[in-house]
């Protein structure tokens, strides 16, 4: 069914149930006005308040919940999740610890080693994305000097606002 067709629906339902209401209520008023009339009469104009209102609660715990809203919870529930997986996958777990390692306050000791190549374009992506960044003079060749001394990569990369940002939205949607 397309959209239009399910709106149209929509529409023809909202109007038989305020017509049934409305005639119920008429043929109440007839016998007698009492606060059944009156229910009948807010029944007839439950389903057009859907635009206004989220949900109505009627006496007896009856609860209405409107299906706009419901739509609209059910799209942002899927947005959520879309950015949630965005922002989840956008660096790899090595490049998070990383990241993770530079914010923190202690030293990140590194030595020039076999797996160097791979730590180097975890950098790399890193600072290509704007998550880090290098003081003047500073960076991978600096940092990553074969001459059997470690040194400490937060003299050499930083992390700029945008990793800040990332690493406060990486830790609200781990929580989530």
């Amino acid at each position: 069914m397309t959209k239009a067709t399910v709106r149209m629906n929509k529409t023809h339902i909202k109007i038989v149930v305020t017509v049934v209401a409305a005639l119920l209520f008429i043929v109440h008023q007839w016998i007698r006005f009492d606060t059944i009339g009156l229910g009948l009469l807010f029944i007839a104009v439950l389903p057009w308040l859907s635009s206004f209102l989220q949900s109505a609660e009627l006496p007896g715990g009856w609860k209405f919940q409107f299906d706009q809203v419901k739509e609209e919870q059910e799209k942002q529930k899927y947005e959520i999740e879309r950015l949630k997986f965005l922002i989840e996958g956008f660096v790899s777990e090595d490049e998070l610890k990383h990241l993770r390692k530079i914010h923190s306050k202690e030293p990140f000791l590194v030595k020039v080693d076999g797996t160097t190549r791979y730590f180097e374009s975890e950098l790399r992506r890193l600072r290509a994305l704007g998550l880090v960044a290098n003081p003047p003079g500073k960076g991978i060749r600096s940092l990553l000097i074969n001459d059997g001394k470690e040194r400490d990569v937060k003299e050499h990369f930083y992390i700029t606002a945008k990793g800040e940002e990332y690493l406060r939205l990486r830790n609200d949607t781990t929580a989530a």
